[in-house]
C-alpha cells in the first residue's frame, strides 16, 4: 500500500472479510434451537465516574436483570468499582445508581460463545445541588422525563417485546413493542425495540425510521445511533455509518463494537488517522471477538506509511486470535514488511 489516497481492489476484499468477523445482534430467521440456548457466563463489571480512570466508590448499586426486567442480582461495588456474578448468555439490562451518581440505564448482550464477559460502564456524577429528576444510560444517555412517565401498562408490554425478542420471535416481539408504543407514543426504547426486531426479520427499510424516531425523542440514545449504523453498513453508506457511530461514542466512548465498527468505517473512507484512533482506544477496553480490529489498524497505518507500527497491529491480531479468519493474512504481512524493514 503506497497511498494515503486510496485502497487497493485486494485490500477492499480484506475490508469486507474482516468486517463479517465482527460479531453483530444475534438475528436470524425462525425461533430460537436447543443450539441457541443461554449458556452459563461470568459478568464483571467496571464502573467509572465521568470517564477513565476515575474508578466509582465503594458502595455503589448495580443490578442486573434479564432483558425482560427480571431482577438477576443487586451488588455493591467495591473498592475498585467492580462487580462480578454468574449469569447467562443473552440479552441484560443495567441499572447503576448511588447518592452521588445520575442514575443509569442500558441494555447489553453477552453472546453465546462467551463465558467471561466484561463492561465497563462510566456514569455521571450528580450536579451539585440538583435533585435526580433524569437518569444516565451509556446506551441510551441523558434519559428524558418522559421516560419516567411510562405507564405501567407499556412497560408491560415493552417488558413482553424484550423476552420475545430475547427469544427470537421476532412477529411477537413487533407486535408488544407496537401495542407499548400505543399505549405510549414517546416510548423511545419501544420504539429501539421495534426497529430490532424489524431488522431481524431482514427489514431494514421499516426499521430505519423506528431506529431515528426513537432518537428523535431521546438525541442521546446510543444503542440506536449504533443500530442504524448497522443500516448504513448494510448500504455501504459508510460516511454515514461512520457519522451515526462517532456520536454514540461521544454517549458511550467504552463501547467496543462502535470503536472497531468506526475504525473500520474510516478505513473504508480513507479517514486513516482517525480509523488508528479508534482501532487503538478499542485495543484498551475488553474486545473479546473483535480481534480483527487490529487488521484495520494495520492497513490504516499501512497506508500512512507507518510499515512499524503495522507490523505491531498483525502481530496483536496474532496474539489475540493465533487460529482466527484472517491469520494467514496477518502471517503474509509480517513476512512481507520483515522483508522490507531495516534490520
Amino acid at each position: 500500500m503506497n497511498s494515503r489516497h486510496g485502497l487497493s481492489p485486494i485490500t477492499l476484499c480484506v475490508l469486507v472479510c474482516v468486517f463479517s468477523a465482527f460479531p453483530w445482534p444475534a438475528f436470524g430467521q425462525g425461533r430460537s434451537t436447543d443450539r441457541d440456548s443461554p449458556r452459563p457466563a461470568d459478568l464483571v463489571i467496571n464502573v467509572f465516574i465521568d470517564r477513565m480512570p476515575n474508578r466509582a466508590a465503594a458502595g455503589v448499586t448495580v443490578q442486573v436483570q434479564s432483558g425482560f426486567g427480571n431482577v438477576e442480582a443487586d451488588l455493591k461495588t467495591d473498592s475498585s468499582g467492580q462487580v462480578q456474578c454468574h449469569t447467562l448468555t443473552g440479552l441484560h439490562r443495567l441499572r447503576i445508581y448511588g447518592p452521588d451518581i445520575q442514575e443509569y440505564d442500558s441494555n447489553f448482550e453477552i453472546e453465546l460463545p462467551e463465558v467471561r464477559h466484561t463492561e465497563n460502564v462510566v456514569v455521571r456524577a450528580k450536579p451539585s445541588g440538583t435533585t435526580p429528576s433524569t437518569s444516565y444510560s451509556a446506551s441510551s444517555g441523558m434519559v428524558s422525563t418522559s421516560r419516567l412517565k411510562v405507564p405501567e401498562k407499556a412497560q408491560d408490554e415493552f417488558k413482553k417485546g424484550a423476552k420475545a425478542l430475547e427469544q427470537k420471535d421476532w412477529i411477537e416481539a413487533k407486535k408488544r413493542f407496537e401495542a407499548a408504543i400505543g399505549l405510549y407514543p414517546e416510548y423511545d426504547l419501544a420504539y429501539n425495540g421495534l426497529g430490532s426486531a424489524l431488522l431481524a426479520t431482514g427489514d431494514s427499510q421499516a426499521a430505519r425510521p423506528a431506529f431515528e424516531k426513537a432518537i428523535a425523542l431521546n438525541e442521546a440514545f446510543a444503542e440506536a445511533y449504533r443500530n442504524l449504523a448497522r443500516i448504513s453498513f448494510a448500504e455501504h453508506n459508510y460516511h454515514e455509518a461512520d457519522t451515526l457511530l462517532v456520536k454514540s461514542l461521544s454517549i458511550d466512548p467504552l463501547n467496543a463494537w462502535a470503536l472497531t465498527s468506526a475504525a473500520n468505517a474510516e478505513l473504508l473512507t480513507h479517514n486513516y488517522d482517525a480509523a488508528i484512533a479508534h482501532a487503538r482506544k478499542a485495543h484498551t477496553v475488553p474486545h473479546q471477538n473483535l480481534a480483527g480490529v487490529h487488521i484495520v489498524a494495520a492497513l490504516a497505518l499501512e497506508a500512512t506509511q507507518q510499515p512499524f507500527e503495522a507490523l505491531k497491529e498483525y502481530q496483536l491480531y496474532l496474539d489475540e486470535d493465533p487460529k482466527g479468519r484472517d491469520a494467514a493474512l496477518a502471517e503474509k504481512a509480517i513476512a512481507r514488511l520483515r522483508a522490507t524493514l531495516p534490520r
